[in-house]
């Protein structure tokens, strides 16, 4: 009788654990897709200077690691970790011209930003004022 009851009880759990596995893949299958994409990406400054130095910033759907470009190449710094679904990355233009900045988290987001010649050398162009080499 006992090994009746023992093979009874083993066979209960094998069904079980089966519909549980079953359960399982099906909710998996059905999830809604997660998915993972920029949202937005910006400079903060509106006149940007070759050779300044500027915060490129974009927001995400999602915490996985992103990748900024500049023109097609990593910009220093990348990948990163968002926090709170916003990334920022200090850029620095090399030269004058359109710039396309992008941020890559699964799909794309581009910015195209006209970067200026300096007019003036040193930190006054890059936004310090006329007087910017004192603080600098």
């Amino acid at each position: 009788m006992t090994m009746t009851v023992n093979k009874h009880i083993a066979r209960r759990a094998g069904v079980g654990v089966t519909a549980l596995a079953a359960m399982a893949c099906s909710a998996a299958l059905t999830a809604p897709y997660a998915s993972a994409a920029p949202t937005g990406l910006s400079v903060n400054a509106s006149n940007v200077y070759a050779a300044c130095t500027y915060q490129v910033t974009a927001t995400y759907d999602s915490w996985i690691q992103v990748w900024f470009y500049d023109n097609g190449l990593v910009i220093g710094g990348s990948p990163i970790n968002p926090s709170n679904g916003t990334a920022t990355i200090q850029w620095t233009p090399k030269g004058a011209g359109t710039h396309t900045l992008s941020t890559l988290q699964g799909s794309a987001w581009e910015l195209k930003v006209n970067v200026l010649q300096p007019t003036l050398t040193g930190s006054a162009t890059c936004g310090a004022g006329p007087l910017g080499f004192l603080g600098s």
